[in-house]
C-alpha cells in the first residue's frame, strides 16, 4: 500500500516568543523543519510529503529552500486556522488507497525505527498511534481540588498517528470540532478503535524555548 505524510507546519509557534514560527527555528545550524522531513525521507526515500503552511510564511520557506539547498520533494498544501482544518485540507487532497500518517513539523527527532513500526501496525489495523509512559508522579485537578492518579494508566501520546486515508477521510467529514488536538481523537469519534504502539522518548514536541535547548544538545550529542 502507498505511504504519504501530512506534515502540519501551519502553528504560529505563539507560545516560544519568536518573530518567526518555531518550526522555521534555526537549530544546530538547520531550520526544524528540515530535520523532520528528512526522518520520513530517511524511512522510505519515496513517500509523498505533504507540508501545511501558512500561506503567510509560504514565500519564507522557499527562501529558505533555496538558501540552505535543502531538495527532498514535497508539495504545499495551504493551512487552516487551526491544525485540525489544516489536517482536514491535506487528507482531502488524496485521492487514492493510501495510508497516511499525520506528523507534528516540530517533532524533529521522531525515529525511523517508531516510523516503520506505526506503518506496520496501521497497515495490519487501520491505525497506528505512538505513545511512550509518564515518568512523573501525576495529580488530577477537580475545580478547586487535586488528587493523586495511577500514572500507569496514562501515556503520552505522540506522532506519526496513522491510518487508512478512507478511515480517517470519514472520520474528518462526519465531525467539525475543532477543539481536537490528534488525529486520534477525530477517529476515535466515529467509535474506531485506537491501537497504540511504542514511540520514543527522544520525539518530544518543540513548544518552549527550554525545548530548543535540548534540541541543541541532543544534535550536538
Amino acid at each position: 500500500m502507498k505511504k504519504k505524510v501530512v506534515i502540519t507546519a501551519s502553528g504560529s509557534g505563539v507560545r516560544m516568543n519568536e518573530s518567526i514560527p518555531k518550526q522555521f527555528l534555526i537549530v544546530n545550524k538547520k531550520p526544524v523543519l528540515f530535520y523532520t522531513i528528512e526522518q520520513f525521507y530517511k524511512y522510505l526515500p519515496e513517500i509523498e510529503i505533504i507540508l501545511t503552511l501558512n500561506k503567510d510564511y509560504i514565500n519564507y520557506w522557499k527562501t529558505l529552500l533555496s538558501e540552505y539547498r535543502f531538495n527532498i520533494n514535497h508539495r504545499i498544501v495551504i493551512g487552516g486556522k487551526t491544525r485540525y482544518d489544516s489536517v482536514k485540507n491535506a487528507i482531502n487532497t488524496i485521492n487514492e488507497d493510501c495510508l497516511v500518517a499525520v506528523h507534528d513539523a516540530v517533532r524533529p527527532f521522531v525515529s525511523v525505527d517508531t516510523i516503520s513500526r506505526c506503518f506496520a501496525v496501521a497497515e495490519e489495523k487501520g491505525n497506528a498511534v505512538p505513545y511512550v509512559a509518564i515518568n512523573d508522579s501525576i495529580r488530577q485537578i477537580d475545580v478547586d481540588t487535586n488528587y493523586s492518579v495511577n500514572r500507569n494508566k496514562f501515556v503520552k501520546i505522540q506522532t506519526p498517528q496513522i491510518f487508512n486515508l478512507d478511515l480517517i477521510k470519514k472520520a474528518y467529514s462526519n465531525t467539525n470540532n475543532s477543539e481536537y488536538t490528534d488525529d486520534a481523537s477525530v477517529l476515535e469519534s466515529i467509535n474506531e478503535k485506537i491501537n497504540l504502539v511504542k514511540g520514543n522518548v527522544e520525539n518530544f514536541k518543540i513548544t518552549t524555548s527550554f525545548d530548543l535547548i535540548l534540541s541543541e544538545i541532543y544534535l550536538k550529542k
